[in-house]
């Protein structure tokens, strides 16, 4: 019975879908597709049916590369439709699609449940042949509780920063007004220049806020002074939780001790828990140090992810990739970065000629 590719028309749908699931964020269409949609990666849709057409399962699948050497990622999956499923046929199946696809390897982190499967399966390694693509090992979680003991439960000075961020005249609240990320691109923007951070790119954000929000998937929380953004949390969401997908944070007319985020994300908390009733918030894990300082005064729960195990189709190539060194993948990365972005700027250049030819606008004017 093997797995089928939905049509990218049928994709949307499955964000509605996948809400009566425990999948992660990461498997929704509406985030995995803006994040991966280049020349050189992409995502497919797949599912899993019965004989009478009733769907058990789903996957979304990150493909990067190009034949040799393309692969196919999984992270967070498959994601269960229906109980009582024969685990051992839907892994061999996911296995005989991977050949059919041509990957060198199928690289997998699977959903908790699933991954004894992955582990005792002989042809499937507890190891990652070439990291063309890891996600972090960990997740920072704060568990919904009673407001009380969720506000008891943070470290004091936490609650410190909470009362000192009182003091100044914030206005904290959800975006409704899709005119105003104009303004939190210019805070991330600004930040970038005088800090060095990098986030990103903005359309990235734009198209998941765009597909997310027509489902309810994500939101972006913000603190105002004097009518201008000073600090933003973008917010992507599944069934079960918010997650922190990125935050900005401009000092600018108030004291350093007096900084709102301690207090935004505390009252994104209030949303995620009283309002919409997740079981956690996932504050997520690494960042700078001085980030990850940040989010430990939260006491958040560490939680290790399950590992990432590969499926190796070509053992020439993936033989020849993994003597590689770590240090030689991470140029080779950064040089493939490199080239999306060279490509990606030549196709704007490219898009804009084109327009500018069709609409007979002269060069000089």
């Amino acid at each position: 019975m093997p797995w089928e590719i939905i049509k990218t028309t049928d994709a949307d749908v499955w964000n509605e879908k996948l809400k009566q699931t425990t999948a992660p964020f990461y498997q929704y269409p509406y985030y995995i597709s803006p994040q991966y949609s280049s020349l050189f990666s992409g995502t497919i849709f797949i599912v899993y049916k019965l004989g009478d057409g009733h769907e058990i399962a789903f996957c979304a699948v990150i493909e990067i590369g190009n034949y040799p050497f393309k692969i196919g990622v999984i992270d967070g999956g498959p994601v269960l439709l229906k109980n009582n499923i024969d685990i051992s046929v839907l892994i061999e199946d996911l296995k005989a699609f991977a050949q059919r696809k041509h990957y060198m390897h199928l690289q997998v982190r699977p959903a908790t449940q699933l991954e004894k499967y992955f582990e005792t399966d002989s042809f499937i390694k507890n190891q990652i042949f070439f990291p063309f693509h890891m996600k972090e090992e960990y997740d920072f979680n704060i568990y919904n509780k009673p407001e009380e003991e969720l506000l008891a439960g943070f470290k004091l000075q936490c609650r410190r920063k909470i009362v000192l961020a009182g003091r100044v005249p914030f206005k904290f609240c959800k975006l409704e007004d899709k005119s105003e990320l104009k303004n939190v691109h210019n805070l991330f923007q600004e930040i970038t220049k005088t800090k060095g951070y990098h986030y990103t790119p903005f359309n990235v954000f734009l198209n998941i806020f765009t597909n997310g929000k027509k489902h309810d998937l994500c939101d972006i929380y913000v603190a105002y002074l004097n009518d201008e953004i000073v600090n933003a949390v973008f917010i992507v969401k599944d069934a079960q939780s918010f997650y922190h997908l990125s935050s900005g944070l401009m000092v600018k007319g108030y004291m350093q001790n007096e900084s709102p985020p301690a207090k935004l994300h505390y009252f994104l908390m209030q949303d995620c828990f009283y309002e919409e009733h997740k079981e956690y918030y996932n504050i997520s894990y690494g960042g700078s140090d001085n980030l990850i300082r940040f989010k430990e005064l939260f006491n958040p729960v560490e939680i290790e992810k399950p590992p990432y195990y590969t499926y190796v189709i070509n053992k020439k190539t993936v033989s020849f990739l993994s003597k590689i060194s770590p240090k030689q993948a991470t140029v080779l990365r950064s040089a493939f970065n490199h080239i999306k972005k060279f490509i990606g700027s030549y196709i704007k250049v490219a898009l804009l000629l084109f327009y500018l030819i069709n609409n007979e606008i002269s060069l000089l004017d």
